[in-house]
């Protein structure tokens, strides 16, 4: 959970497993305008955030702070023994209640990225705005000689809050979805320590991978623990088994590589520079 205001899409307990002895964590990005690649050791409180990215409007100081305190920072509370307990003993060792909040987690750090919450919150506002601008005889009728003239007009002026946070609800809903929690906590589960590999997994921004859909067979989901294990989850055995037999060097290139591909703005972690060079995206 970070200092009220600043929102961490990515969270510190996690980002920190990529310390080093200096407390610093390497974020590799690029410069604006001329896409020069920089490397730059910052604290985890000095990065993936974005300031009021879950903050409510028209309401008090308190309550405009609930989703990141009551939501991400329970959740959060949760999975940090829980990543450690991954790493360290891996997923047979997890408890019921420990497998449920590392799902949620998971969830949760697919959905709380700055461009997902755009999408969901900007979706959401264009069809309140769409259906509630349509006449609806039951508002006529009683409008009367109302200024507004339509309900979206009338819900603005008077239960702003209503309109204005209705995105982050449905972002809260996606997140303590019963359906994907469902699906992920039945999936099987893997955790694949790289260690003995030359090279060591990235982080990155945009941290949770997926292919395919996840309601779905064959889907697969994965996101670094640390820079020496990966989580992977899929229905399939197959995939499950091939992941466990691949050697750890092929499994770090192939995280690598997609981490920086599907990187917004930064990755964490060591890596030559010509590779990061190579994947990460240039701005447009």
């Amino acid at each position: 959970m970070s200092k009220a205001g600043d929102h961490h899409y990515v969270p510190q307990f996690h980002l920190g497993k990529w310390r080093d002895q200096q407390g610093k964590i390497s974020r590799w990005g690029r410069i604006p305008f001329h896409n020069k690649l920089v490397c730059k050791p910052v604290t985890t409180a000095a990065t993936a955030y974005v300031p009021g990215l879950y903050s409510l409007t028209h309401v008090s100081d308190e309550e405009a702070q609930q989703i990141e305190i009551k939501l991400f920072g329970k959740i959060e509370t949760a999975a940090k023994p829980v990543l450690d307990k991954l790493i360290g003993k891996g997923p047979a060792k997890l408890s019921l209640e420990e497998r449920y909040w590392w799902t949620i987690y998971l969830n949760a750090s697919l959905l709380r990225v700055p461009h997902i919450v755009e999408m969901v919150t900007a979706r959401v506002q264009e069809h309140i705005a769409q259906d509630l601008s349509q006449p609806i005889p039951e508002f006529d009728a009683v409008k009367s000689d109302s200024a507004e003239n339509t309900l979206y007009e009338w819900a603005s002026k008077h239960a702003p809050a209503r309109v204005a946070n209705s995105g982050l609800k449905v972002l809260v809903d996606l997140i303590q979805s019963e359906k994907a929690i469902d699906r992920i906590i039945h999936l099987r589960w893997l955790v694949k320590d790289v260690s003995v590999g030359p090279r060591r997994l990235l982080l990155g921004d945009n941290p949770f991978e997926r292919v395919g859909d996840l309601y779905k067979p064959r889907t697969t989901i994965s996101i670094p623990l640390s820079p020496t294990h990966l989580f992977i989850a899929s229905d399939a055995p197959d995939v499950i088994d091939h992941f466990a037999r691949m050697p750890a060097r092929d499994v770090v290139k192939a995280n690598n590589q997609s981490s920086l591909i599907n990187a917004k703005k930064f990755v964490y972690g060591g890596a030559e520079r010509d590779f990061i060079e190579r994947y990460l995206p240039r701005h447009a």
